[in-house]
């Protein structure tokens, strides 16, 4: 009897160490080719290694990618899923009546996601058909969203947190994406 409570306190503190700590752990379930595209993305564009690992280790379909390609697609649908979300979130700010301030910025933010809709469409496709050339409309995707940072800044928006966030996922993801894909 005393050693089955022994053997319980010994998995019930080994589950509480495990759910209580989970970067460690994500990095080392992240695969290769994860690990590889968020270091290189680290390097070369100056994003925080862990935050990418988790940021693109919660979808399954970056789990699952054993390829280049695949988790290009991967990432690209995780940035157009976040686009989506962001344009919708600026669509809803307009119909608002205390945003009056800042209306301008809106828009463009509006505009500015509704290219990043159709430009990550268009590299997906892209990307399925082999087109060496769709890295090009993710550089201008980029534009874009600077061009609707900058209007923010300028009429002083402030972003509701969970807005900032997706938002901040999208980049992230249009970066990984712009890597991955110049790489195919």
């Amino acid at each position: 009897m005393d050693s089955r409570i022994c053997y319980v306190m010994f998995i019930a503190s080994l589950l509480l160490c495990l759910s209580s700590s989970p970067a460690p752990f994500a990095n080392a379930r992240a695969s290769p080719i994860v690990r590889g595209v968020c270091k290189q993305a680290r390097d070369k564009l100056g994003r925080d290694y862990k935050q990418c690992i988790r940021a693109l280790w919660r979808d399954t379909p970056v789990r699952l990618a054993s390829n280049l390609k695949d988790l290009d697609i991967a990432i690209l649908k995780l940035a157009l899923a976040n686009a989506g979300q962001s344009k919708a979130f600026f669509e809803s700010m307009l119909n608002t009546t205390n945003s009056v301030k800042g209306t301008k910025a809106i828009k463009q933010c509006v505009r500015s996601h509704d290219f990043a809709l159709g430009g990550f469409v268009f590299t997906i496709q892209g990307v399925n058909d082999g087109d060496k050339s769709s890295s090009e409309v993710l550089t201008q995707v980029q534009d874009e969203f600077v061009g609707c940072e900058r209007a923010l800044t300028l009429d002083r928006v402030q972003l509701p947190n969970l807005l900032s966030a997706k938002h901040f996922l999208t980049i992230l993801f249009r970066d990984v994406a712009l890597l991955v894909t110049s790489q195919l």
